[in-house]
Formats: C-alpha cells, sequence, structure tokens
C-alpha cells in the first residue's frame, strides 16, 4: 500500500482485517501533511465511515454564498448537512485503524518504483537514505495527486486539474462562506470555513496563481474585518478534476485522489476515494483468495467504481466546464434567480438533497431554477 492518506489506509485497515499481510508505505514522517484539504464531508460519508466522527470540530448546516458584486443569499436546513474535519487528525485515526488491524505503517518511506513482473509486484522504496526494497503480491497506489508513479506504470495523468491554496486564520465567523466570481477564484470558488473556535480555513482554487489569488483574497476578508492580520503560512496543492482512463493492471490498482476519484465541482475527495476504496478491497480479497492478479482479473475494480461514479463524475465536469466560462453578469443572474423564487428551497426540502451527489444536486437545480437558469449556464 503506498500512502496513507484516508484511501490508502482504509484499504489497509480492511485487508489486514481479513488476515492479509499488508505493509503500508507512507512517503512523510508524520501522518496528515494533505498540503489543501478544507476536510468538509457530507453526512452520508460520515455515516458509511464513522471512524471520522473523532474528527470533526464542527457541524454545517448550510452556507452564505456570495456573488461578485457582494450580494448574498444563505442556503440552510435544520439538521447539519456537512462536517468539517480536522484532516490531520482524521489521517492519524485511519492510520491508526490500520495499525490496530495488524498493518505495518512504515513512515518516512518514499516510494521510487514499482514493477509488477512474475509472481510479483518489486517495489522500490528510499527511507532515511538507504534503499529499501520490497515484494508484494499486489500493490496499491494512494499517493495522491501528483505522484509520478501512476504514469510511470503506464496509467496516464489526470485530463484535468486544478491549483488550491489556503491558510489558518483568525475569525469570528461562524458560518461557511463561499466566494463566486473572477476576482477571487475565475471559474472556481473561494471559501472561509470555521473550524474550531475562533479559527477558520480560507481558500480558494484556481487554474494559476493560486498565491496571488490566496493573498488577494485574505486582504479582502481583512477589509471585511471577517479575519485578523495575520494568520498561519498558506498551504498549496493540486486536484484532479477527472479520473485517470484506467485505474487497474497486473497486480496494481490505484485509488483516491492519485486515480482522480474526487467530486470535479468542489474538489473533494475524501467520501469518494472511500467509496472506491471499499470496491478496491473486495477484488482485491477475491484475487487473493484465487491468486489471481492479472489485469483482466484487477479490471473488474475499474467496471464497479465507474458503475458506482462515472454518471455522477460525468454531470460534475459538464457544470464545472459550464461555471467556468459564466461572466460575473451572469453569475449576478443565477443569484438574482435564486434569491427571487422558491428553488432553493423547494431543493433543500427535497428529502434526496445531498451534499455528497452533486450531479443529482445539479441536475435539480436546474429544473428548479427553470430555463433561465439552464440559459445562463450555457452563456445564452
Amino acid at each position: 500500500m503506498v500512502g496513507a492518506g484516508p484511501a490508502g489506509s482504509h484499504v489497509a485497515a480492511e485487508l489486514a482485517r481479513r488476515g492479509h499481510s499488508v505493509a503500508l508505505l507512507e512517503q512523510h514522517g508524520a501522518i496528515g501533511k494533505k498540503g489543501c484539504c478544507t476536510g468538509i464531508v457530507g453526512r452520508e460519508c460520515l455515516e458509511a465511515f464513522p471512524i471520522a466522527r473523532q474528527a470533526v470540530v464542527r457541524e454545517a448546516r448550510g452556507a452564505r454564498f456570495f456573488s461578485p458584486s457582494g450580494a448574498s443569499f444563505t442556503l440552510q436546513k435544520e439538521a447539519a448537512q456537512a462536517y468539517i474535519l480536522d484532516r490531520r487528525a482524521f489521517d492519524e485515526a485511519m492510520a491508526a485503524a490500520a495499525a490496530k488491524q495488524g498493518a505495518e505503517c512504515l513512515l518516512g518511506t518514499m516510494v521510487r518504483a514499482v514493477s509488477p513482473a512474475g509472481d510479483a509486484a518489486r517495489v522500490e522504496a528510499e527511507a532515511g537514505g538507504q534503499a529499501r526494497a520490497f515484494e508484494a503480491r499486489a500493490v496499491v497506489l494512494a499517493c495522491g495527486f501528483g505522484s509520478p508513479l501512476p504514469v510511470a506504470l503506464g496509467f496516464g495523468r489526470a485530463g484535468d486539474r486544478a491549483a488550491g491554496a489556503q491558510a489558518e486564520v483568525e475569525t469570528a465567523v461562524d458560518q461557511v462562506e463561499v466566494y463566486v466570481g473572477r476576482r477571487h477564484a475565475p471559474g472556481f470558488f473561494a471559501w472561509l470555513v470555521p473550524t474550531r473556535e475562533g479559527k477558520a480555513l480560507a481558500g480558494l482554487l484556481a487554474r494559476r496563481d493560486t498565491r496571488g489569488r490566496l493573498e488577494a483574497f485574505l486582504r479582502h476578508l481583512r477589509d471585511q474585518g471577517k479575519i485578523a492580520a495575520d494568520g498561519a503560512p498558506p498551504r498549496f496543492g493540486g486536484i484532479p478534476l477527472k479520473p485517470l482512463g484506467r485505474t487497474s493492471g497486473s497486480r496494481v490498482m490505484v485509488v483516491g485522489d492519485a486515480a482522480g476519484q474526487v467530486k470535479p465541482i468542489t474538489g473533494g475527495g475524501i467520501y469518494y476515494g472511500l467509496l472506491c476504496a471499499d470496491i478496491a478491497v473486495d477484488v482485491l480479497g477475491r484475487a487473493l483468495a484465487g491468486n489471481d492478479f492479472s489485469a483482466r482479473a484487477l479490471s473488474e475494480y475499474d467496471r464497479q467504481w465507474h458503475r458506482l461514479l462515472a454518471r455522477e463524475l460525468r454531470i460534475g465536469r459538464w457544470a464545472r466546464r459550464a461555471f467556468e466560462r459564466l461572466s460575473d453578469r451572469r453569475i449576478e443572474r443565477l443569484f438574482r434567480l435564486v434569491q427571487d423564487g422558491p428553488a432553493a428551497e423547494s431543493l433543500l426540502a427535497d428529502p434526496d438533497f445531498s451534499f455528497d451527489w452533486h450531479g443529482r444536486l445539479v441536475l435539480r437545480a436546474l429544473r428548479r431554477l427553470g430555463p433561465r437558469a439552464a440559459l445562463a449556464m450555457l452563456g445564452r
């Protein structure tokens, strides 16, 4: 197992629980070095993977959305719709669960190459300046976005990507805030997400110049009196917006951010990565039982996770591309449609409303807002 993020640790824990020998190789010397993750998950994620509960620092019942002109509206339900995690604590809990089940966690171990051949896959690594080599019947790459390992193994690169920047700040704001428009995050969005008392994460997604855009966004928040003058140093990270074309081969699987199993609209990858990790465990379990690690056998992993997520990701990518084409004027038009009509309230009242499934939300929102919203999204 390469990478001790949530997806990698979950696969390691479940395989170890089934009695298999598992080594979890993590390049960093400590767990939880994720660069730019706000750590927001939905109710369904928390129910499906209850270990996340111990890392929850705040519940969110809704959010306040700001247009390019500064107009705003709030979408909120009575019950919590999302949960903000201490991301480091969450990663630590997932890795600890893997270790408790018997997985061997090797920190500070950088995997340099994976060579699946013959009756084993050879893993070449470096730890403490010393070369190390491992052999395994199968290898799962959960090494995050940007790792060269999937490329070296012929899986290619994510077909679309964005960059994220985020900093912890001091604030008195107690509600999630989302900012859209070309001033802060062209084609994407910026956020202010309260975490622990008096603290929040302020960040954004963009195609380029994330450092400069984050600095400008922080100045805006300071000028509005929403955050204190000084904050922690920013962190940066790449985010895949389209999955790899193939995520399995002979003796190898790719899971989580490394596979591009990420919500195209928000860039969130925790829940989808864990769902795909469960699929990987089931497919690997059968491969281990039958001693068949061929590309054909492991391709069942691709089929199953595509069956679960392909439509969701396809709709999300369409919405992402449409939103990136919107001018600030058209965004303002969409804001007025939400503010002036009952669509938002009826959408929130829908029993199928879900923070975790954006494709469903996009289609229902367009139906509720009517043809004018569709025309705005299409740039007409």
